[in-house]
């Protein structure tokens, strides 16, 4: 209730119209099943997606970008408006025509029992869900939330007058059902738009923009694909549990999902209303206003799915018969998942809101990642229960990415110094793209895959080390220019020494040196090379200090973006000798010319091949290490290495 005060009940609003249209949307399925049975249904479900997905498809998610164009830093540019609708009108054209093109396809692999000319019909349909959706989104972008509710709600409850009035016409079978969708999609248009115009969206609007159209397409299409990948998340698991489960549990499961997804009304309004308001907001005050809901709406949705999970043990089966009693520990399952959602939807709206709407597809991406892998390791075993514990780990997953990424978004901006080149005088020298698209696809599905063991080794950094887990250091990055490189912490706090350290370092903790043995201190730099300060593979980061005394000579080194890996550390990771006067010293005048050596060789030409195969010797020489540390654990003597830094 807090909540819903707090964004003065527009949040409300929407959870209402929401719930209103979900129940409107269940009376319509039970209608059409009653009158046309499994078959009508079937159809009824294809006829509401199909046409939708062609839509947003061809028009490049439009309806995702509007908000942030109609109240971002472009909500006083005259052509916006304008430009939207030439984009939804040339993409409600394009995807009517594709439909019509596709007639054949779809009646070959989707609607086999209609008849083609009804399935052309339906062309009429994919026009005018643009019109509803781009009503219902320049609605939300221009702050008229009761409005883009009431489209909201309309855009489902307004079939079943059409459909009664249909079939008191003697209109039948799925004839009644394709008419009724485009009479409601049409009503509810009309609705939508005489209210816009009402309101003054078309005052002192100026001729479209091309060069505008581009970028509210390509900010549509990141935002888009990530919308679908979260929709196959959602609705993978049917797949794999039809193929490999059978029928019944796929009944089963089907309807713990729909139980479970009742809880996904929270984070979608929540979504909805705050989209606008950061957006029109500066980023300082959207980053406070985003912090301030974070924690309040995960905590709505944690509130609302324990109840949730403890009453469906009565509520399923007195719904759905006690046939579906299975469906009661999946729906549990699944709600564990969700129980963050709150938080995500809000975390969505910001970086929707400040422009980066393909963080947020990322995101979706590694939840959809770990949903495959464990639906073929899971399902084979415990049916529906495993398909249950697969969703909801990827839910909580995609939650836990939206996190960084948000942190990541909200992020202050650096200090002045940290943009300031530490070695003057350098091109700067990025990765091919071809090596940036693997940086970007290993990180984050390391990441996704790994984090409770990130959460594992920072509690454990935590307790070892009495400082915050993660150690953030200035180091040298492409073209010379510093960045904060992140690690999980190996030393004591408060204890000063060489950038480089040796194998009896007193500052490292006995958990640090097993987490410097197996490299594993290294695996949040995964965020540096997501964030592009980082490559994979490249030459290690050097400290400022430690930079700032290479010969001339050996700077060059500097103009390539730092590496989380490369042959230096296979080759010579444990070249540092204990006892000596001046580590320092060693390591620039014994073993610097070794390491530039096996850079450089690596860097004149790095080859996807060259790349991958030293990417693998990493991963063969860590787990190596790794073997040889669990045997000598008793000693837990720290291990030598080429870490530098000047604090732990």
């Amino acid at each position: 209730m807090q909540l819903a005060r707090r964004l003065r009940h527009p949040f409300a609003g929407n959870v209402v119209a929401l719930a209103g249209s979900m129940a409107a949307l269940g009376i319509a399925t039970l209608w059409v099943a009653r009158v046309g049975g499994p078959v009508a249904v079937g159809d009824y479900a294809l006829l509401r997606i199909l046409p939708w997905l062609v839509a947003v498809i061809v028009s490049g998610g439009a309806a995702g970008s509007m908000a942030y164009f109609l109240a971002g830093p472009t909500r006083d540019d005259p052509r916006v408006r304008s430009t939207m609708i030439a984009i939804a009108t040339g993409g409600a054209l394009a995807g009517a025509g594709l439909w019509v093109i596709a007639t054949p396809l779809l009646h070959r692999f989707f609607f086999k029992d209609l008849a083609a000319a009804l399935i052309a019909l339906v062309a009429a349909r994919v026009a005018l869900r643009l019109v509803v959706i781009t009503g219902k989104a320049a609605a939300q972008g221009t702050g008229d939330l009761p409005g883009s509710n009431r489209t909201i709600l309309f855009e489902e409850l307004f079939f079943l007058p059409a459909y009664g009035l249909l079939l008191a016409l003697h209109v039948t079978g799925t004839w009644a059902v394709v008419g009724a969708l485009i009479l409601s999609d049409l009503a509810t248009g009309s609705v939508a738009w005489v209210r816009l115009v009402r309101r003054g969206f078309l005052a002192h609007a100026s001729p479209p923009s091309m060069e505008l159209a581009r970028r509210i397409y390509m900010f549509g299409t990141r935002g888009q694909l990530g919308s679908l990948l979260s929709l196959f998340n959602l609705r993978l698991n049917f797949v794999f549990i039809a193929a490999i489960a059978g029928p019944a549990a796929l009944g089963i499961y089907a309807v713990a999902a729909k139980y479970a997804e009742v809880l996904r009304v929270v984070p979608i309004a929540a979504n909805w209303v705050l989209y606008p308001r950061f957006a029109r907001s500066e980023a300082d005050v959207a980053s406070a206003s985003s912090r301030w809901f974070i924690p309040r709406a995960g905590a709505v949705t944690a509130g609302i799915a324990l109840p949730l999970a403890l009453a469906a043990g009565a509520i399923v089966p007195f719904l759905f018969g006690q046939a579906f009693a299975g469906a009661v520990l999946p729906a549990q399952i699944l709600l564990v998942g969700l129980a963050a959602e709150g938080a995500a939807g809000v975390m969505t709206a910001y970086l929707f809101a400040r422009g980066r709407p393909g963080l947020n597809s990322l995101a979706a991406g590694t939840g959809l990642a770990m949903t495959l892998v464990l639906d073929v390791i899971l399902i084979p075993r415990m049916g529906a229960v495993g398909a249950a514990i697969a969703s909801s780990v990827a839910y909580l997953t995609t939650t836990a990415t939206l996190l960084a990424w948000y942190r990541h978004a909200a992020r202050p901006t650096p200090p002045p110094h940290l943009s300031e080149p530490v070695i003057e005088g350098l091109t700067s020298v990025a990765p091919s793209l071809e090596r940036r698209a693997m940086d970007v696809a290993i990180a984050a599905l390391v990441l996704a895959i790994s984090w409770p063991l990130l959460i594992v080794l920072a509690a454990a950094s935590r307790m070892s080390t009495h400082g915050s887990s993660i150690f953030t250091q200035p180091r040298v990055g492409q073209g010379g220019v510093a960045f904060p490189m992140y690690k999980f912490r190996s030393m004591r706090c408060g204890l000063d020494g060489p950038d480089v350290t040796t194998p009896g370092d007193r500052r490292v903790t006995r958990v640090g040196a097993v987490l410097r043995a197996t490299s594993l201190d290294e695996l949040p730099q995964l965020i540096n090379v997501l964030r592009g300060d980082m490559t994979l593979v490249g030459p290690r980061p050097e400290t400022l200090a430690l930079a700032r005394r290479y010969p001339s000579e050996w700077r060059v080194i500097f103009a390539h973006r730092p590496g989380l890996t490369g042959p230096v550390q296979v080759t010579l990771r444990d070249s540092v000798p204990d006892g000596l006067e001046d580590v320092e010293a060693y390591y620039l005048n014994d073993l610097l010319p070794k390491r530039m050596e096996l850079d450089m060789a690596y860097l004149s030409n790095p080859t996807f091949a060259s790349t991958l195969s030293l990417m693998f010797a990493t991963a063969s020489h860590v787990t190596s290490r790794l073997v040889v540390k669990l045997v000598a654990v008793r000693r837990m003597r720290p291990v030598a290495g080429l870490k530098r830094t000047t604090s732990p």
